[in-house]
């Protein structure tokens, strides 16, 4: 066996077979000066410490623990991620859940309160639960400041321009949305609402936010002829509350879009969304209340109001917890996601209607809101489709 060469800066190879050499100090042939790397003069050290007989070298040995310490932070990461979307999940669920009960209580309370007990003031029963709106909004933010920040963005102009339209459409949809339910049944009136993509999508075209294209027509169109069955099914069907209904989604449709156009980049947490919108619906829904249902103040509304305190009281209640609610499932989800929602859950507000209020739904009306769900599924897919191709393009 031969030895390795030492003394010479050049040496050809350092030696990687003489582990019975060391001298003591954990280094081959006890040239070097204890810094533990260097053998015959000048070349990283590759072979096997005396105490350590596993062939891994020093530079091996710190690889491996960085290698070890970053699949370590990276299992971490993972972990972390995992607990953030299973926290994600939780509160999605949960913030759906809670808007489809508060939404569905709300209506078959406003149902009582305008039906049962005679109300005449459904104007004015939608603008209690906007004031409250406000008013929760106002006090979190005094105790709170963080929770609702000022804007420098939202001056006193841009408030005018941008938030008072979409106040005025945001008050006809609450305003015309509470009339029908004197003449309709609770059941007809979500078969009705299925209509409001077929709305939304003719304004969106008429303002050129939308692309025409056949399917998108031939989805809407199955919409329309589901809502027109559903109609013609309708055992106690009423012109008056039908056309209020449709004047409903009409606004609706228009909030939608004037959204789009006037807020567009605003980008703001529900409490902020609710703090700079909310005024702008009060101030219509008060005028049209005082200029439409004044003189039944007296006469009607108040004794009510004072004969059924808690009743209003829980009735605004809701109206800040769907407003609420609504705006949390449209931040962590989407827009398409709550019209999505909103399908599910008129369906099982009809169900509710029957089993609680004793609503007649007829076979005729069962295939149409069956075609309007069909038609609404094929309407989303295609939304679906369409962002997807969107997001896709830059990429390419």
């Amino acid at each position: 066996m031969s030895s390795p060469r030492h003394g010479s800066s050049h040496s050809a190879e350092p030696s990687l077979s003489l582990p019975a050499m060391s001298n003591g100090s954990g280094m081959v042939g006890g040239g070097n000066n204890g810094s533990g790397g260097v053998v015959g003069g000048g070349f990283p050290y590759e072979g096997k410490h005396s105490g350590d007989h596993s062939g891994v070298s020093v530079y091996d040995a710190e690889a491996n623990m960085k290698s070890n310490m970053g699949n370590g932070g990276n299992a971490v990461e993972r972990k972390d991620s995992k607990h953030k979307q299973q926290r994600r999940a939780i509160l999605i669920l949960t913030s759906v859940l809670v808007w489809c009960l508060v939404s569905n209580a709300l209506v078959l309370l406003n149902r009582h309160i305008l039906v049962e007990l005679n109300f005449k003031c459904p104007v004015l029963l939608t603008s209690f639960g906007q004031m409250f709106t406000f008013f929760a909004v106002c006090v979190t933010r005094a105790v709170r400041p963080a929770t609702v920040p000022d804007r420098d963005d939202v001056t006193p102009r841009f408030w005018i321009l941008h938030c008072l339209p979409i106040g005025l459409f945001s008050c006809g949809t609450l305003a015309l949305g509470q009339m029908p339910y004197y003449t309709l049944s609770v059941s007809y009136v979500q078969m009705l609402k299925a209509f409001t993509p077929v709305l939304t999508l003719l304004f969106m075209l008429l303002f050129r936010l939308e692309k025409f294209s056949w399917p998108l027509v031939l989805s809407v169109g199955i919409i329309a002829g589901g809502t027109g069955l559903a109609a013609l099914g309708e055992i106690n069907f009423a012109w008056g509350g039908t056309l209020f209904m449709l004047g409903s989604e009409v606004c609706e449709a228009m909030k939608l879009v004037l959204s789009q156009i006037l807020l567009q980049g605003l980008a703001m947490a529900p409490m902020q969304s609710l703090y700079y919108m909310t005024p702008a619906t009060i101030s219509f829904l008060v005028f049209f209340s005082v200029t439409t249902e004044s003189k039944l103040y007296v006469e009607n509304a108040l004794p009510i109001i004072i004969n059924n305190p808690g009743l209003f009281t829980i009735a605004a209640t809701l109206g800040f917890g769907v407003n609420l609610t609504s705006m949390a499932v449209v931040k962590l989800l989407s827009g398409l996601w709550l019209k999505i929602i909103v399908q599910a859950k008129g369906a099982v507000l009809m169900l509710m209607s029957v089993i609680l209020l004793g609503d007649t739904i007829t076979s005729v009306q069962l295939v149409g809101y069956a075609t309007c769900v069909t038609g609404f599924a094929y309407h989303t897919k295609l939304k679906l489709s369409s962002s997807k191709q969107r997001v896709e393009e830059p990429r390419k």
